[in-house]
């Protein structure tokens, strides 16, 4: 339907819109560095994956999950529903904060992650497919956004101001950024067209080992993250390429110490109960 209508539907109704507050519990993102952010990913708890992918003892892509996404998080503050990484998943994370351009502020992370740890399908396509096409923002319904009610942590221990977000992810890559309000348009900083480009294209950004935040106000100082990560368990779980090893904090490792060194889409549609989905999360929001 949505290509039919050129990715507008018009005056057509969500019959799944949540009768609660959003951003939704457990759909809430946000960046503070490189070992305190969240991002969203499959929904391990979603029944619509277990109905499709885990009780056939298959794992879902990004791309296949679009619509049941889960916010998982690194560092010590969770955001309403949120849960922490599991230990190891994040191998290496990298955030700037962009805030050059009024009106167009962000902030940005983007990493490798251990895919056997998440219980999500990394295999590429086809050899240098991008990142698979799976892209998560919170692009309104009537634009065919697949999680409309998801969005930014826009309290004081998330981002302060923030409304919208646009993620990338998969072949055991993934990226993120948090914008100010009005910046989901074309052109604009958190632009949700480019969900076929991939993170190096889009996000221009290149996948290394590490933990690191820069802020571009100041790009001669950068602060780097010690990260005391598990073994992987397999090589698989890495991407095939652009990949590296390094940590991340909170559920995805433990972090070492601090040092401040001188220098610098094919989706599924959204096939759920709303019923069910609202009964759910009317319980969650009123606990």
């Amino acid at each position: 339907m949505c290509r039919e209508k050129n990715w507008y539907l018009g005056d057509t109704v969500d019959i799944c819109k949540p009768l609660i507050p959003y951003p939704l519990p457990g759909q809430q993102v946000y960046i503070k560095d490189a070992i305190n952010f969240c991002i969203n990913l499959p929904n391990p708890d979603s029944i619509f994956l277990k109905n499709n992918y885990y009780s056939k003892g298959l794992r879902p892509t990004v791309v296949q999950a679009e619509g049941f996404v889960q916010a998982f998080c690194s560092g010590p503050y969770l955001p309403p529903g949120a849960k922490p990484f599991p230990v190891g998943a994040i191998r290496s994370a990298h955030v700037m904060k962009n805030f050059t351009v009024p009106g167009q502020h962000y902030y940005q992370v983007h990493g490798t992650m251990d895919c056997d740890a998440l219980n999500i399908n990394c295999t590429q396509s086809f050899p240098g497919a991008y990142d698979d096409g799976g892209q998560y923002d919170d692009g309104p319904f009537i634009s065919c956004g697949k999680e409309p009610y998801s969005g930014v942590d826009n309290s004081t221990s998330g981002n302060l101001g923030f409304k919208h977000y646009v993620e990338m992810a998969g072949n055991g890559l993934f990226c993120m950024r948090v914008c100010e309000p009005g910046t989901l348009v074309e052109g604009g900083a958190c632009d949700v067209t480019h969900d076929t480009e991939g993170c190096e294209k889009y996000m221009r950004v290149k996948f290394t080992s590490g933990f690191d935040y820069v802020d571009l106000a100041t790009p001669g100082a950068v602060t780097t993250f010690s990260v005391s990560l598990p073994p992987l368990p397999s090589p698989t779980a890495m991407p095939s390429s652009g990949g590296g090893s390094g940590g991340s904090g909170g559920g995805a490792g433990a972090p070492v110490n601090t040092v401040n060194p001188p220098s610098k889409s094919g989706a599924i549609s959204r096939t759920w109960s709303c019923s069910a989905v609202f009964a759910f999360l009317f319980a969650l929001y009123i606990v």
